[in-house]
């Protein structure tokens, strides 16, 4: 058992946040675990949901003193993997997760059985079965996914996206500067670019194709991007790199990462729709460049938004994509 005085520069902050600064190796999963089980109070009060916290406020966790201090956890000379997702917000109706690069959401045909699923993941640290994903990410893309604790808030989340009061944009590294499309204003004002397409989808090869005109069977894609930066492709290679953020409008399966090639602009990385010819010559971090340069980055609820997430119109959750690629540090 250990307690502690929040201190002014935490006040008003949610409790969980305040703890897990306090106590870096204590786990997300493990802070809402001990609340669930009543095994923290706030001032002498048991606690059992996130909830602000201000200055002056005694927090006592009723965790042994290891679990706190991350003793049991360190593992002499050998590299811990990193977390597969984070925890970035949460209340009684949702969670907003940060998933790493390289961690399947859900199970879908022919995946591994032994694989961690994300939704399984969080299901067992929250001891929580009732927990739905929202929307879904590839498995090689990491960055935000909204998770419902409610049964209702699923069809809530999909109805904001649909009526365009959910934005989700990514960041991501392309070969080459792209330069196609009409110039659009954002639902928040902001200018992008706008290229239109067809997908058809390839299920049995778990790929998409993009055609310019419609085939039987395609289905409509609207992707936004605008250029952020760009960089020196570097020796060997001659060129640029650019980095973009992108809207989604439609979101349809590799929607992003197929549209983007078949515009001639392929995602860095990209094994399935990119060139391994030219990604083979990039480098990453710590040797060769590990995966598809593509984070979703940012969710906007717009100040419009009503329904059961009224109470969240107008929040913007955001991190920063954690590229691979060398040049990206420039």
């Amino acid at each position: 058992m250990q307690d502690f005085i929040v201190d002014s520069g935490s006040d008003g902050k949610n409790l969980v946040r305040v703890i897990l600064t306090r106590y870096p190796h204590l786990k997300m999963g493990q802070a809402y675990k001990a609340l669930r089980k009543k095994d923290v109070r706030v001032n002498g009060v048991r606690c059992k949901t996130d909830q602000p916290v201000f200055s002056g406020d005694r927090v006592t966790l009723y965790l042994p003193d290891d679990v706190l201090s991350g003793s049991v956890a360190k593992d002499a000379g050998r590299e811990v993997a990193s977390p597969p997702y984070q925890i970035i917000y949460a209340d009684t109706k949702l969670l907003v997760v940060n998933k790493s690069t390289g961690v399947t959401v859900h199970q879908a045909g022919g995946r591994r059985k032994q694989e961690p699923f994300l939704i399984d993941l969080l299901r067992r640290d929250l001891e929580d079965e009732q927990l739905e994903l929202c929307h879904r990410l590839d498995r090689q893309t990491g960055g935000l996914l909204l998770v419902a604790r409610q049964a209702n808030i699923v069809q809530a989340v999909l109805r904001l996206m649909r009526q365009g009061l959910l934005l989700r944009r990514y960041r991501c590294l392309v070969r080459g500067t792209p330069i196609p499309g009409e110039t659009v204003r954002s639902a928040d004002d902001e200018l992008f670019r706008e290229v239109t397409a067809w997908l058809e989808k390839d299920p049995s090869r778990g790929n998409v194709y993009i055609h310019d005109e419609k085939q039987d069977g395609d289905l409509s894609i609207i992707t936004r991007y605008r250029v952020l930066r760009t960089f020196p492709a570097g020796d060997p290679m001659q060129g640029e790199i650019a980095e973009l953020e992108v809207e989604l409008v439609t979101g349809r399966t590799h929607q992003i990462r197929a549209h983007l090639a078949h515009l001639g602009h392929p995602l860095l990385g990209d094994g399935k729709y990119g060139r391994n010819h030219y990604n083979r010559l990039l480098k990453g971090k710590k040797g060769a460049l590990k995966g598809q340069q593509l984070f979703a980055t940012q969710l906007i609820f717009l100040p419009t938004v009503k329904g059961p997430l009224a109470y969240l119109a107008g929040r913007t959750f955001d991190i920063e994509p954690d590229y691979d690629w060398i040049g990206s540090d420039q």
